[in-house]
């Protein structure tokens, strides 16, 4: 009777519940702590999967992602590996795009990883390696070394080989590379690092190439630069051109790191390195001076032709432009001196002279087109140092310093300061009649000639007080002569006389008797 009523009242039941029709999976959220590091969530190379959306500035479907976090940390598995990332800064909001890739290179007993951030302009990468791999994986091998990407970086795209000197990680991608792989997406890509070559994944090329067809060559107008003629000395000391100069010179602070820049007009405009600004180019930075004074400095030019960007200072009062020699390429064996803040050192100051100007060439494209002319120098240039003046002995601006050989000792090249103001269409300066006497072979002016003439009036007033002090002692010495004279004729006549009057004594004498 009892089991009668149970299933009566389990018939019952399944009448009165509804049943659902369709049973909802839950939505899985891979930026969510629960599902951000499962399988379900992470792609074939280990990267969570994210949905591109379409970006409204350049069509682009990108990956957004935060760029406050380092993303060279070896277990940060929120890169979008291969993809076209925009990077966004919740702290100051400044963006940019980049493609990341991760790949390795096995060969028994060692496997060999690199990690890459691509950029329109740069490259940032580091590498790790692992030891005690098997005869064919590395599923238990275990971590031996890792670091950034050495100096000089070799590359080859499309067969030809690319030599890249950079600091700490980051190189400069030449504007010929960045062409080539924009033109030939299916072409192979491969870094060599320590003899064996790592290849760039070929989605990672892909992507590549789309960001750079997508994204502007050129997105600056050219400004407006007043060109200054100055009055300069010649043959200064390297202590004199330092205390001139210094004043002018600027240290550029952001959170990737430091470089130089120095005042080229009367309105705030610093000139510095690409470089050393990035690819952030909607970036303010923080201009520090020689007096300590901390001041706000925003990019307002950017050349992807040669390695040089143009920022505004605001509140530039206390800057003086320094003089720019304009008008011709500096000549091998002059000497230079070189300012700017390495390893964070500011104001500081080497010398040394022009081994030769060279022209851009292959060796290179890294840092200028083929027509731009390079001053190769060996005062020394090192990490900090890139934007600062090269100065010949004048203290006129021959240069801008940008890299050094980093396998080679006194191998240090500047941008000629004459390619820079020709690429940016500055005009020369209107000389006036009255100048043209007095104009140097750079274009500035030379020393007033009163200045001359006081030189000269000053030394004929040395060498007439020079004339009166040697006469005064001549006839010092002619009085003295005199003098001399008189005694010994005194003493010739006493000589004479005494003998005489001693005879006049004896002769009075005997009279007298």
């Amino acid at each position: 009777m009892k089991s009668k009523t149970t299933i009566s009242l389990l018939l019952l039941g399944s009448i009165a519940l509804p049943t659902p029709k369709e049973t909802i999976a839950a939505e899985i959220n891979c930026d969510s702590i629960v599902y951000r590091n499962k399988d379900v969530c992470l792609d074939e190379d280990g990267g969570i999967k994210r949905k591109g959306v379409i970006d409204p500035d350049t069509g682009m479907t990108v990956i957004e992602l935060e760029s406050d976090n380092n993303w060279n940390a070896r277990k940060f598995r929120k890169i979008p590996w291969g993809l076209i990332t925009k990077l966004k800064s919740n702290f100051d909001g400044i963006t940019e795009y980049a493609v990341f890739d991760k790949n390795f290179r096995f060969k028994y007993p060692t496997e060999q990883t690199i990690y890459t951030k691509w950029t329109r302009d740069y490259l940032e990468g580091s590498y790790s390696v692992k030891a005690g791999c098997g005869l064919l994986s590395c599923a238990f091998g275990w971590p031996v070394d890792e670091g950034d990407l050495p100096s000089p970086l070799e590359i080859k795209f499309s067969g030809k080989k690319y030599t890249l000197y950079g600091d700490n990680g980051k190189f400069q991608l030449p504007n010929s590379l960045v062409n080539k792989v924009k033109n030939n997406p299916e072409s192979e890509l491969n870094i060599r690092l320590r003899k064996l070559v790592v290849p760039i994944g070929k989605k990672t090329v892909l992507n590549l190439s789309e960001m750079y067809k997508n994204l502007p060559d050129e997105q600056w107008e050219k400004p407006v630069i007043d060109l200054l003629v100055k009055e300069v000395s010649n043959g200064l000391s390297i202590k004199n051109i330092a205390g001139m100069s210094l004043p002018s010179v600027v240290t550029i602070k952001s959170d990737g790191g430091q470089g130089t820049g120095f005042v080229i007009s009367d309105d705030g405009t610093v000139l510095t390195n690409r470089h050393v600004i990035g690819s952030s180019y909607n970036q303010q930075f923080n201009i520090e001076t020689i007096d300590g004074s901390d001041l706000i400095g925003e990019v307002i030019y950017v050349s992807r032709k040669d390695d040089f960007a143009l920022l505004k200072v605001k509140k530039s009062k206390s800057l003086t432009p320094l003089p720019i020699c304009y008008a011709k390429y500096p000549t091998s064996g002059e000497e230079v001196v070189a300012l700017g803040s390495p390893m964070g050192l500011t104001n500081t100051v080497t010398r040394g002279i022009v081994s030769a100007v060279r022209r851009s060439g292959s060796d290179f494209d890294m840092i200028a087109s083929s027509s731009t002319s390079l001053i190769q120098t060996d005062a020394a240039i090192n990490p900090g140092n890139s934007g600062g003046p090269l100065l010949n002995k004048n203290g006129e601006v021959i240069g801008i310093n940008t890299f050094k050989k980093t396998a080679s000792e006194g191998l240090n090249f500047a941008v000629s300061i004459v390619d820079v103001f020709q690429q940016l269409n500055v005009k020369k300066p209107i000389l006036k009649s009255n100048w043209v006497r007095g104009i140097n072979e750079c274009g500035n002016l030379k020393p007033k000639a009163g200045s001359f003439f006081l030189v000269v009036i000053v030394a004929m007033l040395g060498i007439f007080f020079t004339a009166f002090a040697v006469l005064k002692k001549q006839k010092n010495n002619l009085f003295r002569r005199f003098s001399d004279v008189q005694i010994s004729f005194k003493k010739w006549l006493l000589k004479k006389l005494i003998p005489y009057i001693e005879e006049t004594k004896k002769e009075d004498k005997g009279a007298k008797k």
